[in-house]
């Protein structure tokens, strides 16, 4: 009896074992995981915040291991997601510059493991500028009851406020820009209830009525000339149509747009004539690195809405004296429209001068808004031009500057649904060729499922914006805007 009992007694144990071996048995996939954001394949720069992610096709356990030429890092997550600890990352990062982390995943869901194909993540050994500042609002752009400008420390997660809707209620905020990715030279644009451009310079912050002589409307898209002295501004009148058809949600017409170019010493606003003709759209200036030229977007004036798919942007560009303050007459065209058969808009020169990047889209200048809308370079050393392919998603595609050092762009992209633009960081080499790009890392992997704004107008910068929210809040509300004059016209 007692001999049945210990036989009955191991064969359970054995059967237990055997069934534990079993739930535990790992089963091997050629594949990667499947996750969000999708990293497998990036280029990253060496001073970005952890790439945190989660796997989508469900898991319980997550045991990942990173490891480069010189340490690794493992980490077990009790749910789908995994957070990378910062200390243990930034730590990987710095040690493995120029070569490649690979990540090794291994998956428990429903009680059985997997071992999925490793990926690779590629550190570069140049870093981005530290600080990305961009724009939230509702997608739909037409709401400005609730938006903002924000900062973000990209070798962490800290968002700090540069001015939103709280401070101040029914403002429009937008066309923030730097001097050379510096915030000691900025300029943003409010609109509305408390209207007004704000502009500070040399440790000096006022707000100015931008808009002189006859310009129609307050300045707008400012691009700084390197000098910090000059900002080229595009004066224009924007009407939106939101379509009751098609996949179209809405487009913005360009009604009227001019060029002008204010003086920030002597507080003057110039109206070139060149680039304020009655017969052109002129939009979206841009000055080279150099200072030496003036890169814009110019259009034949057509009647609107009737026109609206019409109007199709080229890219001129015109020589500039720093000493006069003057712009010559004869004008480039290194992008034409009708070469290309699509229409440019936001031309953006690398800081190094070797390319010129822009986007692309069936008609107007506006591409927000335009599923086709991609991104495509000009090699300006030998004006080579090529689309960008690797950045290019069946989404819009627009919204992009440059890193102070050239080999980093970030762009505003509606990949991930189609209603939503989210930023994407992507690394440039020395010819041009673009990496795969990005979703910008939160320390959350599931922020973008319930986050409500869209992102756009992404610039990045060397350090953080010096001005305080407060004092652009106590300038727009209490001070009235400094006059400027109407400069001459050359």
């Amino acid at each position: 009896m007692r001999a049945s009992l210990v036989q009955m007694l191991i064969l359970v144990l054995a059967l237990s074992a055997c069934k534990g071996r079993q739930q535990h048995e790992v089963t091997e996939t050629d594949s990667i995981p499947e996750m969000f954001p999708d990293y497998s394949g990036v280029t990253i720069p060496p001073n970005i915040a952890p790439l945190n992610f989660r796997i989508t096709d469900g898991a319980d356990k997550v045991v990942t291991t990173i490891s480069g030429k010189n340490g690794s890092l493992k980490i077990v997550s009790d749910d789908n997601r995994v957070i990378i600890p910062s200390r243990g990352w930034s730590r990987l990062l710095n040690d493995n510059l120029g070569e490649s982390l690979v990540f090794e995943l291994t998956v428990l869901a429903d009680g059985r493991r997997t071992s999925f194909r490793p990926f690779r993540v590629r550190i570069a050994e140049e870093p981005v500028d530290g600080y990305l500042v961009y724009r939230n609002l509702m997608p739909g752009f037409q709401n400005w009851n609730s938006m903002g400008i924000y900062q973000r420390d990209l070798s962490s997660f800290d968002v700090e406020t540069v001015i939103d809707s709280r401070l101040l209620p029914g403002t429009c905020m937008n066309c923030h820009s730097f001097a050379m990715n510096d915030p000691g030279n900025m300029v943003l644009h409010l609109r509305e209830s408390y209207g007004g451009t704000i502009l500070h310079r040399n440790g000096v912050t006022e707000k100015i009525n931008a808009r002189a002589g006859k310009m129609f409307a307050a300045a707008a898209f400012p691009s700084w000339h390197p000098s910090g002295r000059y900002i080229a501004f595009s004066v224009n009148r924007v009407n939106q149509i939101f379509h009751a058809t098609g996949t179209r949600r809405a487009t913005a017409l360009d009604l009227k747009s001019d060029i002008v170019l204010y003086d920030t010493d002597s507080h003057e606003m110039k109206i070139p004539d060149q680039l304020s003709r009655s017969d052109r759209f002129e939009t979206f200036p841009c000055f080279s690195p150099d200072g030496k030229r003036l890169y814009f977007c110019s259009a034949d004036s057509l009647s609107m809405p009737a026109g609206f798919d019409s109007v199709s942007y080229s890219i001129y560009s015109l020589a500039f004296d720093e000493e006069k303050g003057e712009f010559g007459t004869e004008t480039d065209t290194p992008v034409s429209a009708d070469a290309g058969g699509k229409s440019c808009s936001i031309p953006r020169v690398s800081p190094d001068g070797n390319f010129l990047m822009f986007t692309v889209s069936d008609y107007g200048a506006f591409p927000g808004y335009n599923p086709e809308s991609d991104i495509r370079i000009m090699d300006l050393r030998n004006s080579n031009c090529f689309p960008a392919d690797s950045l290019n998603s069946p989404d819009a595609d627009s919204w992009h500057s440059w890193s102070s050092n050239s080999r980093w762009i970030v762009l505003s992209s509606r990949r991930m649904d189609g209603l939503y633009s989210n930023l994407y960081i992507a690394y440039i080499d020395a010819d041009g060729i673009a990496r795969k790009p990005f979703l910008l890392p939160q320390k959350d992997p599931g922020f973008y499922d319930s986050f409500l704004y869209s992102f756009n107008v992404p610039e990045f910068a060397v350090k953080p914006v010096q001005v305080s929210p407060y004092e652009i809040e106590r300038l727009a509300k209490r001070t009235p805007p400094a006059p400027v004059q109407a400069g001459s016209s050359h």
